[in-house]
């Protein structure tokens, strides 16, 4: 451990006066990615048809976060619907265009520096604007008033699109086909006509333009050619990449959100309400301080984790005023368990002049309850929100459901990243605080989320740490282990680290790292749950608050022993030993099992030796030993890879001559 710390001293005092935290957009999208392996799983395919063209009215408010956009309006799935990047939308949920194509990663066109380049698209089906079949059927032109809206809104929780960014919509004027002569055939793309563009800014600019969160337009169809059966219309957007010299820093930016996408007949430009009453926000955490937590140290202290009170978001989009009621059930799985809130009757008020609803029982309402207290290591409870106007025979109203879970871990994250958490420079510590009402109970992992940045350049060595309390603060080590980054591919995969041995901890903890580099780490952050004060930083030899308002996507894991098996780092990691280490000779030895042997030369590994600051010192083709003499004494990572570059394995070494 003194070893350990000499070199830490060395790095922070050799760094330079830049120090900072920052946020980062993201270079890979967790959620996407999930839904493409799932619907490849299902052999599912996205995206809609042109065999017959949908018809009017034409409407889309994202609210089935569904992740693509629905197969039945629209042709391509670029874009992402989810509650996570709008801010304040129209109602819950909006679709997000950005720099992530349909697979959940970073277009392979997009390159660092100031040139824009067209990224997402979210393309209508083709539209009826020929006819209308009902009431009766008749043909359509221009003198039928038709008009699109839509609302948008730009970066929202994710990055600000630059001024030289921009969202365009183009409505298409003739479809692509065949030109067929005597001798040739030629193909002709789309013809399309760009009818509205917004350059880009910052939500805060955006909101000082107009006082409002999203905006809406209005787009008249007019010109003869539009009124056809195969009428569509699309949004793109141009992003691009800031430069930078430390390609760790370079990830996803230029968000904008759309919301309720409306096209019909018989309009008018100040046809702007379509009426809804609706939940705007997803249903908050039960829980005073946590997303999630263990059980057992839920029911060691309910009282004071349970929360007075959460935040309901509801907005009446009608211009009449409706008396409602809103109501919200707790349930367990097994229906043992079951509590109702009433909040009785109330008459929302328009949106427009009034704003979202502020009446205590419905915007605050209490939690009058406790969730049971058992012996169980786990449990799950579904809580359901229901607001609906009580006119006779009005469908005015809205649903939204969430899980309370406990299991045996600490998060304050919702599980989604918005942006990335980095640090720099080498030295730097950040530190995330935790208490315990059950003391003592036993650290068994750390699980952290790391998003991905271009080319992987985030995957840099650090040192995973826990410090106990001094006053409200970080105060002694009392444990650190030098490890790598790791990416997953799905929503929810989190790496684990295993606490060897575990720790026994009481009353309040920290967790969080030590870097080796100056790059960013890049650990997912949850912009939308607010634990900023839990949040440590150390760059320059004293612990601050964190300047940014969100959570980082780390989870303490306590209890009991977790299932062989869960968790692993890299299922498919080789795990090798070294000896002697410390090495006090010139030569190391490599020792790996039998099976993992033949694995290791059926990928033709190689072996790489890594300093503390992640350079490389040595690197060797895989080998039962190795020649160290030449390296000074200090402690190194031995990093195992297989032929394209992939890790398959690491472990540390420590040489003292």
């Amino acid at each position: 451990m003194r070893t350990l710390f000499f070199y830490m001293a060395l790095l922070v005092a050799g760094t330079s006066a830049f120090a900072q935290e920052a946020l980062t957009g993201l270079h890979f999208n967790p959620v996407v990615q999930e839904k493409v392996t799932e619907m490849s799983r299902l052999k599912y395919a996205p995206g809609g048809t042109d065999t017959l063209p949908v018809n009017l009215p034409f409407f889309d408010d994202f609210s089935t976060n569904g992740v693509f956009p629905s197969a039945l309006r629209w042709i391509d799935r670029y874009a992402f619907e989810n509650n996570d990047f709008p801010v304040y939308p129209v109602n819950l949920g909006a679709v997000t265009l950005d720099a992530i194509n349909d697979s959940g990663m970073i277009y392979r066109n997009a390159v660092p520096g100031p040139a824009c380049f067209i990224a997402d698209h979210l393309t209508s089906r083709y539209i009826r604007l020929d006819s209308i079949l009902t009431p009766v059927p008749r043909s359509l032109g221009p003198a039928d008033s038709v008009y699109l809206s839509f609302f948008y809104q730009p970066q929202g929780r994710g990055r600000p699109p630059q001024t030289s960014d921009s969202l365009i919509l183009q409505f298409l004027v003739r479809p692509a086909h065949d030109s067929i002569t005597p001798t040739d055939t030629t193909a002709i793309p789309d013809l399309w006509q760009k009818v509205w563009f917004a350059n880009g800014m910052s939500l805060d600019t955006f909101y000082l333009q107009g006082n409002k969160y999203f905006r809406q337009v209005m787009v008249p169809v007019t010109d003869p050619r539009y009124f056809t059966n195969k009428f569509r219309f699309r949004f793109f957007n141009y992003v691009s990449l800031a430069s930078s010299e430390e390609p760790s820093w370079q990830s996803n930016t230029d968000q904008w959100n759309l919301d309720n996408i409306y096209l019909n007949i018989n309009r008018e430009y100040t046809d702007t309400i379509y009426p809804e009453i609706r939940f705007i926000q997803r249903p908050p955490s039960m829980l005073k301080r946590y997303e999630q937590m263990p059980y057992p140290q839920y029911c060691d202290d309910p009282t004071n984790e349970i929360s007075d009170t959460i935040d309901i978001l509801i907005s009446n989009r009608d211009l009449d005023s409706h008396l409602s009621s809103y109501n919200y059930y707790a349930t367990d799985p097994g229906g043992a368990f079951s509590k109702t809130y009433d909040g009785g009757n109330y008459n929302i008020k328009t949106f427009y002049y009034n704003g979202y609803v502020t009446y205590q029982p419905f915007a605050h309402p209490p939690v009058p309850f406790l969730f049971p207290i058992s012996a169980s290591d786990s449990a799950s409870f579904l809580i359901t929100h229901i607001v609906k106007a009580n006119d006779p025979g009005s469908a005015l109203g809205d649903t939204m459901q969430s899980w309370q879970k406990f299991y045996n871990y600490f998060a304050y994250d919702d599980g989604t990243p918005e942006a990335g958490y980095g640090l720099t420079p080498a030295g730097s510590k950040l530190a995330y605080r935790f208490h315990l009402n059950k003391s003592p109970d036993t650290l068994r992992a750390v699980q952290v989320y790391f998003n991905r940045t271009l080319s992987n350049a985030s995957n840099q060595w650090f040192y995973l740490c826990v410090w106990n309390d001094n006053a409200g603060t970080p105060g002694d080590t009392i444990y650190s282990d030098l490890v790598l980054p790791y990416y997953t591919d799905s929503l929810n995969k989190f790496i684990t680290y295993h606490i060897y041995p575990p720790l026994r901890l009481t009353g309040t903890f920290y967790v969080g790292w030590i870097q080796t580099t100056n790059d960013n780490l890049n650990v997912g952050f949850d912009t939308y749950n607010n634990s900023q004060d839990e949040i440590f930083y150390n760059t320059m030899g004293e612990w601050d608050n964190s300047f940014f308002s969100g959570s980082l996507m780390m989870r303490p894991v306590v209890g009991k022993p977790i299932p062989l098996g869960t968790g692993e780092i890299n299922p498919d990691r080789l795990e090798f030993g070294l000896y002697p280490n410390p090495c006090f000779s010139g030569k190391v030895n490599i020792r790996l099992p039998e099976n993992d042997l033949i694995r290791a030369a059926s990928r033709h590994a190689s072996l790489t030796i890594y300093n503390l600051i992640g350079q490389p010192v040595l690197k060797s083709a895989y080998t039962s030993s190795l020649d160290v003499a030449n390296l000074p004494d200090g402690i190194y990572c031995i990093s195992l890879t297989d032929h394209d570059g992939t890790q398959i394995g690491t472990s540390k070494l420590i040489i003292a001559h």
